[in-house]
């Protein structure tokens, strides 16, 4: 203590700066929508690509904290993913397989001939049709009920629905599960790509070996800054700065 102030630890400080940018997002959230109310985010209805498709079908829900990133973001962190898939089957890996950890606007914004080789894990059961679609709670990180998935995907893609840590270690748990091998930066073995808050760039590292790219996500109707994160480099979308951040 000093006088009558408590002195906190780097972690007390991180917590409570995380705990602040929860509240003022969903201050935010509950400003721009009543309890019942959804919201498509706006995009270029003249595009008929699958960006587009999916952001003008699927409003967004701020019950469950499902918000979209813009139309060009998803086609940043998408082409992205293509890339490494194309790359990685073009060099023969036919059995290269990815995980979309609630990102299903990444996941639809590929076209069917890449998603056959990746699954989109999310709670929403609007997409259950989808042959590749898997329901998936954070709160139990390791469940899937019937399916055998455990090692079977070298690349994880995750945006939770919430920045704290004790849903990132829940997503974190799952990643180690589903990966072939253990995230690490620089190795090209268990991939991961993600999005959060700048301030959690220590963190990311941590649990998943990620690392602050270029790229910083455009997401409409959120309040505070993302990073992209990666554990790979020769990033083909991701190593240049995002035209829509000023």
């Amino acid at each position: 203590m000093v006088g009558n102030k408590k002195v906190m630890t780097l972690a007390e400080e991180e917590a409570e700066m995380l705990a602040e940018l929860k509240a003022i997002s969903q201050r935010c959230s509950d400003d721009r929508f009543s309890l019942l109310e959804r919201k498509v985010v706006q995009c270029d209805k003249d595009d008929d690509g699958y960006a587009s498709t999916f952001l003008m079908k699927n409003p967004e829900d701020p019950t469950t904290n499902q918000y979209w990133y813009s139309k060009p973001t998803i086609d940043a962190l998408a082409g992205e993913c293509a890339s490494l898939i194309e790359t990685r089957i073009f060099s023969g890996d036919t059995e290269f397989k990815v995980a979309f950890l609630s990102t299903p606007s990444l996941y639809f914004a590929l076209p069917p001939s890449l998603r056959k080789c990746c699954f989109v894990f999310d709670y929403d059961r609007k997409w259950e049709n989808d042959k590749g679609f898997v329901f998936y709670d954070f709160n139990s990180p390791t469940t899937f009920t019937g399916q055998d998935l455990e090692s079977k995907f070298d690349m994880v893609v995750i945006d939770p629905p919430f920045i704290t840590r004790e849903v990132w270690e829940k997503y974190a748990e799952t990643s180690k599960f589903l990966l072939k091998e253990e995230p690490k930066a620089g190795n090209l073995s268990g991939l991961f790509l993600g999005t959060t808050v700048v301030e959690n760039a220590s963190m990311i590292e941590e649990l998943l070996g990620g690392l602050p790219t270029a790229f910083q996500p455009n997401i409409p109707n959120l309040v505070y800054q993302y990073n992209s994160y990666a554990n790979f480099g020769d990033l083909q979308w991701l190593c240049k700065s995002n035209d829509e951040i000023l």
